[in-house]
């Protein structure tokens, strides 16, 4: 009986100790760090992808998730295919190796060598893109290397709103209230504004934008313009 139950129990030890399973191993969340083709490297901002444990996945950017779907692991080969059932059809699959916390995919699209690096995460990476919503009042703004701030704010209480749903507010200005729609980009922090979209006086400003605590600057694209807002939490009357 003694001898019997030593058995037993090297044989739980030993089922214990068995390696997880090749799927079981890239389970979970994943952010993007890099992605490079050939020598030129195009990484995404805050770009997450979660495996499932029952073969379905969710991929997205930041606060977004734009993409559902599952995914298979030939564990001979430790291909990775992804089907997006919500997108574009993708019938490349990619290598993937892993070590430790980190997982790379590499896989030849049109002639050239793609290599996406991965890192395990706990949570959803936040874009800097997510910060920019909501209410931000306008502390000056430069033209042509000149401060404008009194003749296109001399109440002091012009303010920018811009809401989740990719349109903007701008409150308080001598002409009255102007509305619009943005964009920001996938690769950088640049932001696109299309001021008065559904006229035929439309105008269209590219900014590269930045944050310092609570102070949000804008650059225009072109050089011609500086505007800088610091956060609020109510609209000005």
């Amino acid at each position: 009986m003694k001898q019997l139950f030593t058995i037993l129990l090297s044989l739980a030890l030993l089922s214990s100790c068995k390696p997880k399973k090749n799927h079981e191993s890239i389970v979970g969340l994943w952010e993007v760090t890099k992605v490079a083709m050939g020598d030129q490297e195009m990484t995404p901002v805050a770009r997450w992808v979660r495996l499932n444990d029952d073969f379905t996945q969710e991929s997205g950017n930041g606060w977004v998730q734009h993409s559902v779907g599952n995914w298979t692991l030939d564990p001979t080969t430790n291909e990775l295919r992804i089907n997006n059932t919500n997108g574009m059809e993708d019938k490349i699959p990619f290598e993937v190796s892993l070590t430790g916390n980190v997982m790379t995919w590499k896989r030849i699209e049109f002639g050239e060598e793609v290599v996406v690096s991965l890192k395990r995460i706990d949570k959803i990476p936040t874009a800097e893109a997510n910060r920019l919503l909501g209410a931000w009042k306008f502390q000056s703004v430069i033209k042509d290397s000149k401060d404008v701030s009194d003749s296109l704010n001399p109440k002091n209480k012009a303010m920018l709103y811009l809401s989740w749903d990719h349109s903007y507010q701008l409150r308080n200005f001598p002409e009255g209230e102007k509305y619009g729609i943005y964009r920001t980009h996938g690769h950088m922090q640049r932001i696109e504004m299309m001021l008065n979209y559904n006229s035929k006086d439309i105008k269209m400003q590219a900014y590269f934008y930045e944050f310092d605590g609570d102070t949000l600057t804008f650059k225009a694209t072109n050089k011609e313009e500086e505007l800088q807002f610091t956060r609020i939490h109510t609209f000005i009357d």
